[in-house]
């Protein structure tokens, strides 16, 4: 994809399906290889973690919040310039402590079922979403941390 001239790429593991250690190891030597070869692409890594869901599926690797904290201010420390995304799997309270601590990117008021912004039916949610907050609120708590929402960069302005 960087040979073809894409501006941005994003990397991630679902985090649950082996420990979380190993997956971060092998994030970042991608993200370290990318960087090489495709220099001129802005990357970004994500975490999501597996959470309940229908079926008798089990992950074998749970992964608590301090150890998601942990791995996200290892990739901060080993990558200052990398986009770092918080999905709203998670917790209202762990997404406002991760805006000071490293991550870059938040979504709000998603939705996880197919049509899901088009028919404001809830029955086929993909997965169960955390941090049901409106982008308008999301703002606020970025505001009242004293940091800036910024709604689009990537306009050629900011390229």
């Amino acid at each position: 994809m960087g040979s073809a001239g894409i501006y941005r790429v994003g990397l991630g593991a679902l985090l649950g399906l082996e420990n979380w250690r190993v997956e971060g190891f092998f994030i970042g030597l991608h993200l370290k290889y990318l960087q090489k070869h495709f220099w001129r692409t802005k990357y970004s890594i994500s975490f999501p973690r597996i959470r309940p869901q229908e079926g008798s599926f089990q992950p074998n690797y749970l992964i608590a919040d301090k150890e998601l904290a942990q791995l996200i201010w290892a990739f901060r420390l080993f990558d200052e310039d990398v986009e770092m995304v918080l999905s709203t799997r998670e917790s209202v309270s762990f997404r406002n402590n991760m805006i000071t601590l490293g991550i870059t990117s938040m979504s709000a008021g998603s939705k996880t079922e197919p049509g899901g912004y088009a028919t404001h039916i809830n029955e086929l949610e993909q997965f169960v979403i955390n941090d049901s907050r409106s982008a308008n609120e999301l703002e606020q708590e970025i505001k009242n941390q004293k940091y800036t929402a910024i709604w689009k960069d990537w306009d050629k302005v900011f390229i």
